[in-house]
């Protein structure tokens, strides 16, 4: 279900999930979420099992590319394994506002450091699992939205009939968008020069 309101009920639910799961490198305030959840380009999805959250996702339109981001995605630790993320994933997915764009997914790298990479492999398995493709050769470089340092992620793609391969002006776009509109940073940030200077101008989705 939608939640499209940071009054609903389930809002604090999300909450609580997105608060245990999350590492908090990777979390937005509350009063973040709560901005985020105002503007119509965001979607706010819970998994409900007989009226209680087990899940949610967190995506959003870029608005200058023609891609969407996968925010956050997370299911409560007690109902894990058991393919509520596979399918929350697709329902996030299906989204209407989605239809067309790419879904691009932030992943931590499996080079970590201090995290059990197990978990990282699995995690890229499960990706792998729905479809989704890497970006080859891309070191994903998230702008920090906490105190802490946010690790080294690979960036994945989602869609129907994604391409064997993608340009680099495409990837500069959706790398700008999501900087710009998802973490406030410039479009100008350095960081996504760094990203993007060792890499081919025909870039492989593997």
């Amino acid at each position: 279900m939608r939640i499209s309101s940071a009054d609903d009920p389930q809002f604090n639910a999300l909450l609580r999930i997105y608060s245990q799961a999350l590492p908090p490198s990777e979390c937005k305030s509350e009063d973040a979420l709560r901005r985020m959840i105002a503007q119509p380009e965001y979607i706010f999805l819970a998994a409900v099992d007989d009226s209680t959250v087990v899940g949610f996702s967190i995506c959003t339109t870029l608005l200058d590319s023609d891609a969407a981001l996968l925010e956050y995605i997370a299911i409560d630790a007690a109902r894990r394994g058991s393919g509520l993320g596979a399918d929350l994933f697709r329902a996030t997915a299906s989204q209407p506002q989605l239809h067309g764009r790419p879904l691009l997914i932030e992943v931590d790298a499996e080079v970590t450091h201090g995290a059990d990479p197990e978990l990282l492999t699995r995690r890229k398995a499960f990706y792998c699992r729905l479809g989704c493709r890497q970006i080859e050769g891309l070191t994903y470089r998230m702008p920090p939205v906490s105190s802490a340092r946010p690790p080294l992620m690979d960036l994945f793609v989602y869609g129907d009939k994604l391409p064997g391969s993608i340009t680099k002006p495409r990837l500069r776009a959706w790398l700008t968008s999501c900087y710009t509109q998802v973490y406030g940073m410039s479009e100008s940030d350095p960081r996504i020069n760094t990203m993007l200077n060792h890499m081919p101008e025909t870039i492989r989705l593997i």
